[in-house]
């Protein structure tokens, strides 16, 4: 590897709405390649809580993705509001998507989600004792809550059942959910 280091010369915004922005990225690159210019998606940032229930059971939800097409089963999450910090997010979607109250938060550090298209970072929790207060879940979403034992999950991220790379990564912790 040389010792160039590439620069970003120009960012512009090629789409927005209130979800994501799409932006133009020039970078000068070492010769002979030049100026290139790369598209990236940014969206806002977001948690994904990891929680085991006081019974042992870790809370996943299952629901509708258009962007894919299908019915995915992964672990609560959402975007950061406005003033909210990214625990309170955690506390939140866990509770409105599970119904699983978070007392105690474990901050597992930022990812990035796909450092190769998007901006998004992800930023995850676990809860080692959440209580379930609600059968239902409280939010617009229409979601399916799964309970799973550890050694399920684990079962169904090698049997592909579970595959979103981003919440999955937060389960490689150490000692989070009997990993």
């Amino acid at each position: 590897m040389s010792d160039y280091v590439p620069r970003i010369v120009g960012r512009k915004t090629a789409f927005t709405s209130p979800w994501v922005e799409i932006e133009t990225v020039d970078v000068e690159l070492a010769a002979p390649r030049g100026v290139e210019t790369f598209y990236t998606v940014k969206t806002h940032r977001y948690v994904v809580a990891l929680a085991l229930t006081v019974d042992g059971r870790i809370p996943l939800v299952r629901q509708f993705r258009p962007a894919v097409g299908e019915f995915v089963l992964e672990l609560p999450s959402g975007h950061i509001d406005e003033g909210e910090t990214s625990a309170d997010t955690a506390r939140r979607e866990l509770l409105e998507e599970t119904g699983c109250q978070a007392e105690e938060l474990i901050s597992l550090g930022e990812m990035f989600v796909d450092s190769g298209r998007l901006q998004t970072r992800q930023e995850a929790f676990f809860s080692p004792a959440a209580t379930i207060i609600a059968a239902a879940p409280s939010g617009e979403e229409e979601l399916e809550i799964v309970f799973v034992p550890p050694a399920e999950l684990r079962g169904l991220v090698l049997d592909g059942t579970f595959r979103i790379l981003a919440t999955w990564e937060s389960l490689r912790r150490p000692g989070c959910a009997g990993t």
